[in-house]
């Protein structure tokens, strides 16, 4: 499971403040560590600084023998007897290992690098850290004195001040302390952090918070919230924030003004499209009574019956056309009775193709029903349904080129029945399909080459089928020709009706 970061503003306000604190409290441990080894450093050559000036002015070789090497070895063997925690040397002036309280065979360097030794001698600021012979990679702090004798004048007595042995138990020591005294301290530092970052979190998202549960409300009431006023800025604040809600309460306002000119709008426009669908649909249907009845009394071969049948062609175009606009509008208001009662599905195919088979004859074009055997009824209203595929096929005919094939299918899908209507056509472009259920849109004229219709067949039926509580959907795509289908449920399950339907606009 992949972690992502938090997506609310808080959380990642949260997050910053935290990985910040981690940072420092990382930060302060480096820094921790490495003042306890330069303090320990410091403390100990500034105690042992005068070291080495003490021994040379004890005398520190008191010998009754001749110097030698080997007597050498003795006197410094002696002294760090007494301290075991160093490792003491006598270096001539050039840096060379002359002796040492370090068996020889331990040594592994033979000289040592003398300017640390002088910044010692002149008083330069500690610590100072020089070789050490016994470990050519290691530096540590140490103290130094000038001393003279007969075998070796003008040399120095050189004190490695961690011998090695001890030196790594007191680095375990002070790592150990180091570790505790850094998780005391981390742990102090996280929950300081912890706490500040809630702090100032919140008091950075807090009005923003405040804003955004605004918004949402706004949101959820669909633009009408009706709380969404135009506050004024805090005048001790004025900050963007305010600002920002201030021109939100603005621009809601407006909204809310802009909505309700809509809603009314929208309203008197039904009102105005249902009126005149209906008054029209007493003058239209009379009209074409008596054209009906003139071209009974007009023989064929009179020229007049040509302008008849013209008329009366046109009329019936404008009837259908009344028709569809008063059932769009009742369709748009929800003034549209749906029966929901059992009925065959295979039938209401089988009725809807013999309707239009001889439609079908006329442009060349095959009608195809797929049909199969011992089908569930469904539940919906039969006429609404008829009206449905009615739209379908005179869409796909429009758009079917002569000697194409339509087919008109159902059959069980899950617990429903699935109808398509399929046609051979020229199939529809990316932009065509997304506006395809729009109201009034007709396409591209050279894919039917007619444009006698009024473009709410498709709109119409997606609306029906959205009142049964299904969803019409298209799959089309350019010379594939095109596919509508719906779902209805079987019978034995009766579907949730919505109080509205979602025409397109």
């Amino acid at each position: 499971m992949t972690v992502g970061l938090p997506r609310t503003l808080f959380g990642r306000l949260l997050l910053v403040f935290l990985s910040f604190g981690a940072a420092m409290t990382l930060a302060l441990l480096l820094v921790m560590q490495v003042s306890h080894r330069a303090y320990h450093l410091e403390a100990d050559q500034t105690v042992n600084r005068a070291l080495a000036a003490t021994y040379v002015e004890s005398n520190f070789l008191m010998a009754d023998a001749p110097l030698t090497g080997a007597t050498l070895h003795r006197g410094l063997g002696k002294l760090s007897a007494a301290n075991p925690d160093v490792d003491i040397y006598l270096v001539d002036p050039a840096g060379a290992l002359v002796a040492s309280s370090v068996p020889e065979a331990l040594w592994r360097r033979r000289s040592i690098d003398l300017a640390p030794v002088r910044d010692f001698l002149g008083g330069a600021g500690l610590p100072i850290v020089g070789d050490d012979p016994r470990d050519p990679r290691r530096r540590d702090v140490f103290s130094a004195a000038r001393v003279s004798i007969p075998e070796c004048p003008a040399a120095y007595l050189y004190i490695v001040l961690h011998r090695q042995e001890h030196a790594a138990g007191a680095t375990r020591l002070r790592t150990l302390y180091s570790l505790g005294e850094g998780v005391g301290v981390m742990l102090l530092a996280a929950l300081l952090a912890v706490a500040m970052s809630l702090l100032v979190v919140r008091l950075l998202t807090r009005r923003l918070s405040a804003l955004d549960a605004t918004i949402r409300r706004f949101e959820l009431a669909g633009g009408g919230s009706g709380d969404a006023t135009d506050p004024a800025p805090d005048a001790a604040r004025d900050d963007e924030i305010d600002r920002l809600g201030a021109a939100f309460g603005r621009l809601a306002t407006r909204i809310e003004a802009q909505m309700a000119t809509l809603q009314s709008n929208d309203t008197m426009r039904r009102e105005v499209l249902a009126n005149v669908s209906h008054d029209l649909r007493t003058p239209v249907a009379t009209l074409q009574a008596h054209l009906e009845r003139l071209a009974l009394d007009i023989r064929p071969d009179d020229e007049r019956r040509e302008y008849v049948d013209v008329a009366l062609r046109q009329t019936r175009r404008l009837g259908r056309l009344v028709e569809q606009l008063l059932q769009a509008a009742k369709l748009d208001a929800a003034q549209v009775p749906v029966e929901i009662e059992p009925f065959a599905a295979g039938d209401l195919v089988q009725d809807v193709i013999q309707k239009f088979t001889l439609a079908a004859e006329q442009r060349r074009v095959r009608l195809v029903p797929i049909v199969p055997t011992g089908l569930p009824w469904v539940l919906g209203d039969v006429g609404l349904i008829e009206r449905v595929l009615d739209n379908l096929l005179e869409n796909a005919l429009r758009h079917t080129p002569p000697d194409g094939r339509i087919e008109v299918a159902v059959a069980p899908h899950a617990a429903q029945l699935r109808f398509t209507v399929t046609d051979s056509g020229p199939g529809l472009q990316p932009d065509e399909a997304a506006r395809v259920f729009d109201r009034f849109y007709r396409g591209d004229r050279s894919r039917s080459g007619r444009t006698g219709h009024a473009g709410l067949g498709l709109a119409i039926a997606k609306g029906i089928v959205e009142l049964h509580g299904g969803r019409l959907d298209l799959d089309g795509r350019p010379g594939r020709g095109a596919q509508f289908g719906f779902e209805l449920p079987i019978a034995g399950t009766r579907p949730e009706l919505p109080v509205r339907p979602a025409l397109t606009a």
